[in-house]
């Protein structure tokens, strides 16, 4: 820009680039409409770089995403401080118990209320200590926390038949009915925040309840790609094949063409926020350009 400051693609790229750093600054702060705002002005800019048009859409999915999850929790942890009675939402404890501050900073300035909440529910002293036997002792139905409310139950029951209904032939309503319905709640929340759903929302569950999947005889076409002889892994990358065409709007051909061990790679990472949903696309998408 120095040389030619009159070079109308070196300022589209100039913008476009700015246009991330800043997005990415202000997740970091917690500014998150603002983020949200910056990066859709990025990806508007005319004349820019592809590449460029390509990471920032995705960075406009995952701050669109994280938008949708600080309003979401926001209003829960509100609701929930109003409680006088004992009854908190088991579900939105667990969420609150459960954030990576360090993660999810675009979520920072919500830790004070967070922070109250889990006093207030009496949980925040035993967090460090009870975070491992959470999921153990929901998984038996044994809990610290009251149970969840009426509306909670019902959501659950009505994600449990959405889920059955939306492929029998994958998922058992039996095995379904014996996972706790917080943890159908939780995951329900989440699959809805990243555009998710009722498959996304059952391969959530399926990586900790793995019996709510039906066996199959058949085997995955792939058979050639040495990591089909690994159930688990394959089925790990059914349900991040499942998540990329919900959450990305990748083509599901292409998906189903890359081996399960690239989609792994891709995701060694985790899928922990929704920065690191991103940041998978994009790997997949350098490497296989017809993903969108």
């Amino acid at each position: 820009m120095t040389q030619k400051p009159k070079d109308s693609k070196a300022k589209a790229y100039r913008d476009q680039t700015q246009a991330y750093l800043d997005t990415q600054s202000e997740l970091k702060d917690g500014e998150v409409q603002k983020a949200v705002t910056t990066v859709t002005a990025g990806t508007k800019v005319t004349n820019g770089a592809k590449s460029l048009n390509i990471k920032l859409s995705n960075l406009k999915k995952t701050a669109k995403a994280d938008l949708a999850e600080y309003r979401q929790l926001k209003q829960d942890v509100a609701d929930q401080l109003k409680v006088t009675d004992g009854s908190y939402d088991t579900g939105v404890v667990k969420q609150c118990q459960d954030i990576n501050w360090r993660k999810k900073l675009y979520l920072k300035k919500l830790k004070p209320d967070v922070d109250k909440l889990l006093k207030q529910a009496g949980q925040l002293s035993s967090t460090s200590s009870s975070s491992s036997s959470t999921a153990t002792s929901s998984s038996s139905s044994s809990t610290t926390t009251k149970t969840v409310s009426a509306a909670d139950k019902k959501e659950a029951e009505q994600m449990r038949t959405n889920i059955v209904q939306s492929d029998p032939d994958s998922w058992d309503s039996a095995a379904l009915a014996q996972v706790p319905d917080s943890v159908i709640v939780a995951a329900t929340k989440k699959s809805n925040d990243m555009g998710g759903d009722p498959g996304t929302t059952a391969n959530m569950i399926a990586e900790k309840y793995p019996s709510i999947r039906k066996s199959k005889s058949d085997s995955s076409s792939s058979s050639d790609d040495t990591d089909t002889g690994n159930s688990d892994d394959h089925a790990r990358a059914e349900s991040l094949r499942n998540l990329l065409a919900s959450n990305q709007g990748f083509s599901t051909s292409v998906l189903d063409s890359i081996s399960d061990s690239e989609i792994l790679e891709a995701a060694k990472a985790g899928t922990a926020t929704n920065a690191d949903v991103a940041a998978m696309a994009d790997t997949l998408l350098s490497a296989h350009p017809d993903l969108k």
